[in-house]
Order: structure tokens, then sequence, then C-alpha cells
């Protein structure tokens, strides 16, 4: 058995005999009763931990590495924001994402842009925050 911890709920997820299971935490259930005898043997079960949170903002330095650390370097980026808005169909907009993009001192997560390039490298939601916090941290 290994008892993984409290979960949102609090419920406990626990592995036993192979499967996984979300045992209540009630000691009419035969599953928290197994549980209930490994605490006996001095273990204890983890503490819930919430996802961390994704900031609203990182700067440029750490969205680029942070895009460097999954292969997408800045070439990349700006290649996917050409195709995003053709330059020569509307160099205006072209132009004003290329600022939005390079100049901006900070890349807030959920500007148009980062949802746009998120697409073009089909990076789901939940990378994206991963990302996110992780290069928050650099």
């Amino acid at each position: 058995m290994q008892v993984h911890g409290y979960n949102a709920f609090g419920d406990i997820s626990a592995t036993i005999d192979g499967t996984l299971f979300c045992v209540p935490d009630d000691p009419g259930n035969r599953h928290r009763q197994l549980i209930a005898e490994w605490e006996a043997e001095g273990n204890t079960i983890p503490p819930y931990q919430p996802a961390p949170v994704a900031p609203p903002a990182i700067t440029r330095r750490q969205m680029l590495l942070g895009l460097l650390s999954i292969g997408i370097t800045e070439a990349m980026v700006e290649a996917e924001i050409a195709e995003i808005c053709d330059p020569v169909a509307d160099p205006v907009e072209h132009a004003g994402l290329m600022i939005e993009w390079r100049a901006a001192g900070t890349i807030e997560r959920d500007h148009p842009l980062v949802a746009d390039l998120s697409v073009a490298f089909a990076l789901p939601a939940e990378q994206v925050d991963a990302l996110w916090i992780w290069a928050s941290a650099l």
C-alpha cells in the first residue's frame, strides 16, 4: 500500500493492491481501516498540497528562458508572429505585435498573443501554466 496524501476534498489518495483509491476519511471504511493500521506503524498521511498558481505576469527574460527550456527559440516565436499576422498583408498590425513581443517588460499570462502562440506551438494551457510557474522562479 502506498498512501499519497489528502486531496482537496479531504479524502485520502492511496494505492492499494495496485489500484488507486480516493478513500473517505471515515473510520468505518475498510480501506480507511487499512490506512489506520499503516498509521499505527508510525506513518503519517501527507497533508493536502494545493497546486501552485501561475503568476499573472513574468519578465520577458523569464519568458524567453522558459520557452528555450522546451526548445522554442526567440526566432521561432517571431516566425510564428509572422504567421499569425502576415507582415505584407497587414504591416501595421504585424509591427504592433512585434512591438508587443519585443518591447514588453513583462508578459501577461492572459495576453492574447500568449494564447495565439500557445496554439501555434501546440502547448496546452496546463503546460503553459507549468512553464509560467517554472519561469517565474528564474
